[in-house]
C-alpha cells in the first residue's frame, strides 16, 4: 500500500466581500467568538480572490497527481449564489480527468441547520453527503457533519447518519481494510475528544456517539476543515487532523492545502501554501 492524495477545505466563493462588508464592531464580536477576521481596508465585491487562490489550487493539485483530491465542506459562502457556484465549478473542471474530487458537505453549503430541502438542494448539486469509497486497502467514510452539528430541523438525519457510519464501518473491518479514515467539515474536537463544546466542533451529545463507532472500528484518522486555521489532536490511535482554507484563513496559516501519503507502516503529510512552489519532490508524483 503506497498512494497520496490532496486534502482541502473551504475555498468558500463569496467569503472575502462577506467579511469585507463588516463594520469594526461586528469584526471585534466575531473575533471575540474565536472567529478571527481581519477588518478589511476596502469593501470587496464579487470573488476574485477565492478565484485565485482555488485556481492555484487545482493548478497544484494537477502538479502533484494524486490519487483523489477532497475538498472538505464550504463550497461557497453563499449556497443561494449560483454565480459562486457556478464558478467553483468552472475551476474545478481544471482537474485533470484522472483525479476524482470527493465532496463532503460543510454548514455553508447545507446550513448550520440543515433542513430537508437544503439537504435535497445540496444532493442534487454535489451527489451523496454520506458516503463511502476505497482506495488500495484503505477505506474513506464520508459524513455530513451540519447534520452532527445541529439536527433540529432534521432529525431524521441524524438516525441515517449513525447507521450509515455504523454499517460502513464495521463492513469496512470486517473486510479486512488496513486503514480506516473520516472525513467531514467539523472537527470532532479540538484538544481532546471530551472538549467542552464551542462554535467549531461537533457537539458532544453527538460527538462521543460518532467517537464510539471510530474506536470500534479500529479508525485511525479524521480530517476537517471549518475552522480556517490548522489543528492536530489526538485521541488513542486516532488522529485529529484539521487544515486550514484554500480561501480566507483566520489565523496565520496561510491558504493551502495538504498532501496525505498512506504507506504500509505509517500515515504522514504535508500543509503547503497555496501562492508558495511546491517543493519539486511533489511534483509529478507527490513523492514525500
Amino acid at each position: 500500500m503506497s498512494f497520496h492524495f490532496v486534502q482541502m477545505a473551504d475555498p468558500q466563493f463569496g467569503m472575502f466581500a462577506y467579511v469585507s462588508r463588516l463594520k469594526p464592531d461586528e469584526v471585534a464580536d466575531r473575533r471575540r467568538r474565536g472567529i478571527m477576521f481581519r477588518q478589511a481596508e476596502r469593501e470587496i465585491t464579487g470573488f476574485a480572490d477565492e478565484t485565485r487562490l482555488y485556481t492555484a489550487a487545482i493548478e497544484k493539485v494537477n502538479e502533484i497527481a494524486p490519487a483523489f483530491a477532497v475538498i472538505c465542506g464550504d463550497m461557497v459562502h453563499d449556497v443561494g449564489d449560483e454565480g459562486e457556484i457556478a464558478e467553483l465549478m468552472r475551476i474545478t473542471g481544471g482537474l485533470d480527468s484522472g483525479i476524482p474530487m470527493r465532496w463532503v458537505s460543510g454548514n455553508h453549503d447545507v446550513g448550520d441547520a440543515p433542513t430537508p430541502d437544503s439537504l435535497a438542494a445540496y444532493r442534487e448539486r454535489f451527489g451523496a453527503d454520506n458516503y463511502s469509497f476505497d482506495y488500495d486497502e484503505c477505506h474513506f467514510a464520508v459524513i455530513n457533519s451540519s447534520v452532527a452539528f445541529d439536527p433540529s430541523n432534521a432529525p431524521r438525519e441524524w438516525d441515517r447518519l449513525m447507521q450509515f457510519l455504523g454499517d460502513d464501518l464495521s463492513a469496512a473491518k470486517r473486510s479486512g481494510a488496513r486503514r480506516i479514515s473520516l472525513l467531514t467539515h467539523h472537527p470532532l474536537f479540538s484538544r481532546r475528544a471530551d472538549d467542552e463544546d464551542d462554535n467549531f466542533i461537533i457537539p458532544r451529545e453527538r460527538r462521543e456517539p460518532i467517537m464510539r463507532v471510530l474506536r470500534e472500528n479500529g479508525a485511525s484518522v479524521v480530517f476537517a476543515g471549518h475552522t480556517h486555521v490548522n489543528n492536530y489532536a489526538r485521541d488513542g490511535g486516532l488522529e485529529m487532523i484539521t487544515t486550514s482554507a484554500v480561501g480566507y484563513p483566520f489565523g496565520d496559516d496561510p491558504s493551502g492545502l495538504r498532501v496525505v501519503w498512506m504507506e504500509d507502516d505509517a500515515m504522514r503529510h504535508e500543509y503547503h501554501a497555496l501562492e508558495r512552489p511546491l517543493p519539486s519532490r511533489l511534483v509529478g508524483g507527490g513523492g514525500g
